[in-house]
């Protein structure tokens, strides 16, 4: 049985804590792949004026993060090869179903 909730604090907020990097250790101990950009993130955001100017260092962050460019381009890469891939594949069966209906019974019984 579960014990009794404790009421809420009216106009409670939870403080807001800075966003930090989860520890910069990477899986196998060391440095994580992602450290140097965040690094390199968090300063230019403590020295600049203006957020906009951090807006490349936060994507380059991100994307090492989540790699959601890299997935987005391989995803078009494979989609062009798989269009290629069924136009000759198209082409093909066009050309032995061509092959198939162009050549008659008797000349095939001609060719025994």
């Amino acid at each position: 049985r579960r014990p009794p909730r404790t009421p809420q604090c009216v106009g409670h907020r939870p403080s807001r804590v800075q966003a930090k990097m989860a520890s910069g250790f990477g899986a196998k101990g060391n440095e994580g792949r992602c450290t140097p950009l965040w690094q390199n993130f968090s300063k230019c955001m403590s020295t600049a004026d203006s957020p906009s100017e951090c807006t490349n260092l936060r994507e380059d962050y991100f994307e090492c993060l989540h790699h959601r460019k890299e997935i987005r381009r391989s995803n078009s890469v494979m989609e062009q090869r798989a269009k290629v891939i069924n136009e000759k594949a198209a082409v093909l069966k066009e050309k032995i179903w061509k092959e198939v209906f162009d050549t008659s019974w008797a000349t095939v019984e001609k060719a025994k």
